[in-house]
């Protein structure tokens, strides 16, 4: 059975159609699971009418983090699909997707191709790591021209929708969850992809399983002019410096989490010049931009103990060499 686990933070305009895509699946043993992070829009009153295996209506916004966490410990799935609700699949995505399961059992997390609404723009083909440490999602912008479909092994997948095997997530499970719930959002398709990495455990990309994505479906990017800081020549356009405070704030925190759980000595010197540099683009856009940021800093300070421990806890059950990891980082 695949235990299917739709996380929604005022989706509603999307779940209809994610949701008739889960159901017209070819693969029909599987279980539909909502979770709803406390919706304004109108979301949980449209799910109360739906015919699903189980429906969880959160009082407060657990993030994806906790969505996922809550999802998984009532699935009943040997494999479970994390999928947002801006994510539509085709008929054939569970099938192909669990058929390369039963082939490939070092594989703990499987990725499909995904593209925008517009079916010809890429969203991801798998992710990797940059040298800065930060998540590649491989494609992402590009024209879709057959150039992605070789199946192989990838870093991880992008979390808008990912196949997990559960017997990987009881396995690599942190005693804050399958996903870590200190995230609460944003890098945890890369903390968990990495963990499960070091565990020994692969990823995989199956390109003829394919879905759409219309990519940051509930959450809005704020057009602002550019300060004088980001008017500097050599500091690049990126699209972190139009995203909602909070949503930077747990990027920024997510960041420093995923490396000191899971980044080697040996992996951190290989990247040190990249790393460095984006230290600086952060830190000059909390001083001369967003001041306000600087609060992650103190985040990631209280959640140092707990952090020290995972490390070590992975550390302890680390399977591969650093240059296993190496091998999954990309320029770009």
């Amino acid at each position: 059975m695949i235990s299917i686990v739709v996380i929604n933070w005022n989706g509603k305009k999307f779940l209809r159609e994610c949701l008739e895509s889960l159901r017209i699946q070819t693969c029909q043993d599987v279980e539909i699971i909502a979770i709803d992070n406390a919706s304004t829009d109108g979301s949980q009153e449209w799910l109360r009418q739906e015919p699903l295996d189980r429906l969880f209506l959160n009082a407060e916004n657990l993030g994806y983090c906790g969505g996922a966490n809550q999802g998984i410990a009532h699935a009943r799935g040997e494999f479970i699909l994390i999928i947002n609700p801006d994510v539509i699949l085709e008929a054939d995505f569970l099938g192909r997707l669990s058929a390369c399961a039963e082939q490939h059992s070092e594989v703990g997390i499987f990725s499909g191709k995904l593209l925008r609404f517009d079916r010809k723009t890429l969203d991801s083909t798998g992710q990797f790591l940059r040298k800065n440490l930060t998540p590649f999602e491989r494609g992402y912008d590009e024209e879709d021209r057959g150039q992605y479909e070789q199946a192989g092994y990838v870093f991880s997948s992008c979390g808008a929708v990912a196949l997990y095997r559960r017997a990987m997530l009881e396995q690599i499970r942190l005693d804050s969850g399958y996903f870590d719930a200190d995230y609460f959002a944003f890098y945890e398709d890369l903390d968990i992809g990495w963990r499960a990495q070091l565990f020994g455990w692969k990823a995989y990309y199956l390109p003829e399983a394919v879905a759409y994505h219309f990519r940051g479906g509930g959450l809005s990017e704020q057009s602002r002019p550019l300060s004088w800081f980001e008017r500097i020549p050599w500091i690049p356009r990126v699209s972190f410096t139009q995203k909602p405070y909070f949503i930077q704030r747990h990027i920024i925190k997510n960041r420093y989490l995923t490396m000191l759980k899971n980044a080697s000595w040996r992996v951190l010197f290989a990247g040190l010049p990249q790393i460095l540099r984006l230290e600086c683009l952060i830190l000059g856009y909390m001083l001369f931009v967003r001041p306000s940021l600087f609060r992650a800093f103190w985040e990631v300070i209280q959640l140092l103990p707990g952090t020290w421990r995972k490390r070590r806890h992975i550390q302890r059950r680390q399977a591969i060499p650093a240059s296993e990891v190496l091998q999954y980082i990309r320029e770009a």
